[in-house]
């Protein structure tokens, strides 16, 4: 017989048992014939120099029992990416730890996606504390931690719903992630939250439960699924009541960084509040404070500290040694400017403030109302520093810091959420001033057109024009990427200032009529490129259908 042939493996070679190192690869191992005075070891042993062992206990045929690893639940099934990853490895490992994320993805996936919303979704929902969580994160406390492992699943979902480009490139990795659509893996992770929480999760509350319950509030809104998120949004909205987030008073015995914290949580929930003040098409949403309430807060006792979390521990606050804006001073302007939307800011004390039932009952006064917040707000950004101006800041003006362009892009975002939401609250209080201007002229018929107070078709409109033609320049002077990580309330935001030239009041062949042809097909441009929710539009429209009013008419 030749040799080639004689040294071909044959069916006798095959070992009725798998070494170890083979049955971990699920390959077929190959015993060679024995030689005299040598330790027989496999070919796949011999090629790699390991030892030929056969010391793992041989299992029973049929279905993988389910792993109850650390942090898991007997019925946590565990991912079999993270099995293939391991095998594929050119060492074999010697031991092999499960997660509780591992269902969902990757291990090193999943802490991508936290990374990721630390560096592109944290400037706009600063809801962790950065150092805190990095720490917890390289702990792996979510092994042990069901609350903390809620609100890592929160933001993975948060990041991958407000932000398609990275769902693309999660999806391209290697293992890939396994859901085809963000609003698959969105109700995965939100289902798997669902399932850690116990009969008594809200006898005991604390910020982390708000905070993954406002996560998944916002993630839901990203995709377009609102009925979704006005649900979550009312959950977030009684937490945070039952936090007392609205109550400074309430704030005494809590360490800094819970403080810093609670802070910025009221404000996240005082966005969603004049969202439905100013939006509220159906009456459905529910109200975070009553107008008592509001008049009764001081806005500055709840701005948080002006300092970044690194500089903030549980004892102590660390004085800034530099003069230069951090990304809080960005988020108490974007506070302000909503603020400036239910409040004057100019009228320091309550009794200044007309009350609501007066401003329903007189136009006049609803009218001088409003057009002084317009005045107010128009200035209210003329004052900022550099790095938050809309324009893009020189080399000079950034920070020194390890890692500049990290700190340039994170302003950039920060820069294009504060500008276009304060464009935006002017358009919308230039609708309510129109609003109000009708009901004054069907009271007041035969004396609007001289009433001084009231604003003609044409003058509005002149002032929506000049709100699109700054809306144009921010959005044009920031990449793309940090308009990206503003997700869908961005886009809303420009889509309802677009929307406002539509009735355009000038003839057809006027200038103004052809500038508003112009505008609007630029609008529906960028609005092709920051509106990728996956479902139709419905935040202006009832979604949602009451069976009991469906009648059989069979």
């Amino acid at each position: 017989m030749p040799q080639e042939l004689d040294e071909q493996p044959l069916r006798v070679d095959l070992t009725t048992q798998a070494c170890d190192t083979c049955r971990k690869r699920k390959v077929k191992c190959h015993l060679p014939r024995p030689v005299s005075g040598a330790a027989a070891r496999c070919g796949r042993c011999e090629r790699l120099n390991r030892p030929c062992t056969f010391l793992m206990p041989a299992k029973v045929r049929g279905p993988k029992k389910r792993l109850a690893a650390r942090g898991h639940s007997p019925q946590t099934p565990t991912s079999d990416h993270s099995v293939r990853s391991l095998q594929d490895r050119d060492s074999v490992p010697t031991s092999f730890r499960a997660y509780p994320t591992d269902d969902i993805c990757d291990r090193r996936l999943f802490k991508k996606m936290l990374q990721d919303y630390l560096e592109y979704m944290y400037p706009v929902v600063p809801i962790i504390h950065r150092p805190s969580f990095r720490r917890r994160l390289e702990e792996d406390r979510d092994c042990d931690d069901a609350g903390f492992l809620g609100l890592e699943i929160a933001m993975a979902a948060n990041i991958v719903a407000a932000m398609p480009s990275r769902f693309n490139e999660y999806r391209s990795n290697y293992p890939p992630l396994r859901f085809c659509t963000r609003r698959e893996m969105v109700w995965a992770c939100y289902q798997k939250a669902m399932g850690l929480r116990t009969p008594d999760h809200f006898e005991q509350i604390n910020f982390q439960k708000f905070a993954t319950t406002y996560l998944f509030c916002a993630a839901f809104m990203q995709l377009g699924e609102h009925n979704w998120s006005r649900m979550l949004q009312s959950e977030a909205m009684q937490l945070a009541r039952m936090l007392n987030l609205h109550n400074i008073s309430e704030y005494v015995g809590l360490n800094h960084i819970e403080t810093q914290l609670r802070k910025k949580g009221f404000w996240l929930v005082f966005y969603a509040f004049i969202h439905g003040q100013l939006q509220n098409m159906f009456g459905e949403r529910l109200s975070y404070l009553d107008p008592s309430q509001l008049l009764s807060l001081n806005p500055e006792d709840l701005m948080p500290v002006e300092v970044e979390d690194e500089q903030i521990f549980e004892n102590e606050i660390l004085t800034p040694c530099t003069s230069n804006p951090c990304l809080v001073t960005g988020f108490n302007l974007h506070s302000r400017v909503f603020w400036a939307a239910a409040r004057n800011p100019r009228l320091k004390e309550p009794q200044d403030e007309p009350c609501p039932c007066t401003r329903a009952r007189d136009p006049v006064v609803e009218m001088n109302y409003i057009r002084d917040q317009l005045h107010t707000l128009k200035f209210l950004l003329d004052d900022i520093p550099p790095l938050l101006r809309p324009w893009m800041p020189m080399d000079g003006d950034i920070p020194a810091a390890v890692d500049a362009d990290r700190v340039r892009s994170d302003f950039a975002t920060m820069r294009a959420n504060l500008h276009v939401t304060h464009l935006w609250v002017q358009s919308l209080l230039l609708d309510r001033l129109e609003a109000t201007q009708s009901r004054h002229h069907s009271i007041q018929s035969a004396t609007a057109d001289l009433d001084p107070v009231v604003m003609d078709a044409q003058a509005l409109w002149r002032e929506r024009e000049e709100l699109c033609r700054q809306l144009f320049f921010v959005l044009h002077s920031l990449p793309q990427v940090n308009l990206e990580a503003n997700g869908l309330h961005l886009a809303y935001k420009v889509r309802d200032i677009a929307a406002s030239l539509l009735a355009c009041p000038f003839h057809p062949d006027a200038p103004e009529s052809q500038r508003a042809t112009e505008y609007l097909q630029h609008s529906s441009n960028i609005l092709a490129r920051l509106d990728r929710s996956e479902n139709m539009n419905t935040i202006h429209l009832q979604s949602w259908i009451d069976t009991d009013r469906i009648t059989d008419r069979n």
